[in-house]
């Protein structure tokens, strides 16, 4: 790889011709994953590549749409499309095709990829026309002439409109030479200034915005990354678990590392996450909190089923973990007996639960995408496993700060990346320079003027503070603050964050616009759910007064921690889990609030009309 590459795809391709031998896959066959090198890997996306310019008329610089899971094919093509110029939108499987459609019209995409036959479908919904955010989109108004290629074609009738991406890489490798001037050419046009990608925010209050993401944005987040010291030798052996889609600007950064660090992309997807893990035994395992917590519980849980001796050792041996991380965090050496009750409890206990969740070999657990509670971070640091919470956004591709190996501060998000510029703004924004921030949005001129101070600060959204020696805490996102009807505002994610310590809490959502006093929406953990049921000899209905018991405990613990003014008087739970399908969460799997609130009104507006109720009731 070049010591400063100009472009994304060069810094591929030296990777691959500097370092044929290296993984560059580690992808699941059966029971056991097998590893697929550079010199494999290159001569496919080089094919690729060629298919993909055989396909049809594509212009200098098109948009090409990859629409599914991530997968070693797809991240095949997104290299083959960026090396020969072509401007990459990873976009969710789970979107609904008039989001998906909107996306095509918006970027003028000329090519389109999908994943398998469900995502076919969606292209065929949309190019019949559509309507989105109340605006008719006509068939005209798409750009994509060429045949749609399909990743996974099985259970596939041969039709007209579609091919398989297996009959696009053998055509290219038939026509290589043929096309060989015109690659070099589109290489050739390539500059680190130019856009190489666009990344849709969610949309939760409006139609999603494509973030412009440069050559020179991701080069600098990752040579950022490398300053921070977050790879080692552990994880070049061990790889980058890859499982978040390319579509999250998390998982994007974790595609690109790959290649950037010469370290495997081992390749899961969310439904398999837990099984691969246990295969693969990655060294590097990029997460959004609601991984750890469900990780969390699946031990917690575990623990509560043990009695007698056995209970005693795990309780203990947790207990002298988080002495041993509570020290740490605070920069404190350890007490020689401490010292050594912490290597006996790692021989007995903890490296076996670290085993037992496939991150035995992982040097560095990063937390992304969402604030992380402090005792899930506490838990897995109990465990002796570096867990570091980063943030940033997708306009940011993606970090601004990170917490470093040699100095975990819990309850914050770390600090500045070397070449993130931070401050506060007059009213607590948080504000930010740097060479991985975003020129703005597709399209959205407006939206992008309002992203930006005067001084081209970009305006996170985030209220924050920073402390003396630069870390960051996130109090929440500006746009989310409750403001009641005696004028008091409230920052719910803070509450939303100590209502979500029980493993059984799935989500909770804090409700209080406009009212006189806060509620609460929980929604339950289903899998947890049967094991407190299980466990308590209950039905494993939401609805039960020993769940509920559960609630209002925890209820009144974070109640004791709030000003009066925040408390929550009562709550209600959901019939049924948040869910992507459900409107409830955006595809990354955060809140989606207002949609809550619309979805569940009658729920919640039953917990106002118990505003008389002489105690807390659920």
């Amino acid at each position: 790889m070049a010591d400063d590459p100009s472009s994304l795809p060069q810094m591929i391709l030296d990777r691959a011709r500097t370092s044929p031998q290296r993984v560059a896959f580690r992808v699941r066959r059966d029971a056991a994953y097998v590893d697929i090198p550079w010199s494999e890997a290159l001569p496919r996306i080089q094919a690729i590549a060629a298919g993909l310019l055989s396909a049809g008329p594509v212009d200098d610089g098109a948009c090409i749409t990859i629409v599914g899971n991530t997968t070693m094919a797809s991240c095949l093509v997104d290299f083959a499309a960026l090396s020969v110029g072509l401007k990459t939108v990873p976009v969710y499987a789970s979107l609904l095709p008039e989001e998906v459609g909107y996306m095509h019209v918006d970027t003028a995409a000329q090519l389109v990829v999908v994943d398998d036959a469900s995502q076919l479908d969606k292209v065929r919904a949309f190019r019949k026309g559509f309507t989105f955010f109340d605006r008719p989109y006509s068939p005209a108004e798409l750009s994509a002439r060429a045949k749609v290629v399909v990743i996974h074609p099985a259970g596939l009738a041969p039709a007209d409109d579609w091919e398989s991406l297996e009959s696009v890489e053998a055509r290219g490798r038939a026509q290589q030479a043929t096309l060989e001037s015109e690659v070099r050419r589109r290489v050739s046009l390539i500059r680190r200034e130019h856009v190489a990608t666009f990344t849709y925010t969610s949309g939760t209050t409006g139609a999603p915005k494509a973030v412009i993401q440069t050559h020179d944005n991701m080069l600098a987040m990752l040579e950022d990354v490398a300053d921070a010291g977050l790879m080692d030798d552990a994880v070049l052996e061990h790889g980058l678990f890859l499982f978040l889609p390319a579509a999250h600007s998390f998982g994007r950064m974790v595609e690109f590392a790959g290649p950037f660090f010469g370290a495997p992309l081992v390749m899961s997807s969310v439904p398999t996450l837990a099984a691969d893990l246990l295969v693969a035994r990655p060294g590097f395992f990029p997460a959004a909190p609601r991984v750890f917590e469900k990780m969390m519980a699946k031990i917690t849980s575990a623990i509560e089923n043990e009695h007698g001796l056995k209970r005693w050792l795990l309780d203990w041996a947790l207990g002298v973990g988080r002495q041993v991380a509570a020290r740490g965090a605070a920069g404190e050496s350890l007490p020689l007996l401490l010292a050594a009750q912490r290597g006996l409890a790692d021989r007995l206990v903890l490296a076996k639960l670290r085993s037992r969740l496939g991150l035995d070999n992982a040097s560095v657990l990063l937390s992304g995408a969402a604030a992380l509670r402090e005792d899930v971070q506490m838990f897995f640091l109990a465990l002796g496993l570096t867990v570091l919470e980063a943030y940033g956004l997708t306009e940011t591709c993606p970090g601004l700060t990170v917490n470093r190996r040699d100095n975990v501060r819990t309850g914050t998000v770390g600090r500045p990346f070397k070449r993130c510029e931070l401050k506060l703004g007059p009213d607590g924004e948080l504000l930010a320079r740097g060479p991985n921030i975003t020129q703005g949005y597709l399209n959205r001129p407006e939206a992008t003027a309002e992203a930006f101070d005067a001084d081209g600060w970009f305006r996170t959204g985030d209220l924050a503070s920073i402390d003396s020696e630069g870390f960051v805490r996130i109090a929440g996102r500006k746009k989310e603050l409750l403001k009641t009807s005696g004028g008091k505002y409230i920052a719910p994610l803070k509450i939303e964050a100590q209502l979500k310590r029980h493993p059984l809490v799935q989500e909770a959502v804090v409700v209080g616009e406009g009212r006189n006093y806060c509620t609460a929406l929980f929604a339950l953990d289903a899998e947890i759910l049967v094991e407190v049921a299980r466990r308590e000899g209950i039905p494993a209905d939401p609805a039960h007064p020993r769940i509920n018991t559960v609630l209002q405990t925890l209820v009144a613990e974070t109640n004791t921690g709030l000003a009066s003014f925040e408390r929550i008087k009562t709550f209600r739970v959901s019939p049924g889990p948040f869910t992507v399908d459900g409107g409830e969460l955006t595809a990354s799997l955060k809140v989606k609030r207002h949609a809550v609130v619309r979805k569940h009104a009658a729920l919640i507006e039953s917990m106002y009309e118990a505003v008389d109720s002489p105690s807390l009731n659920g």
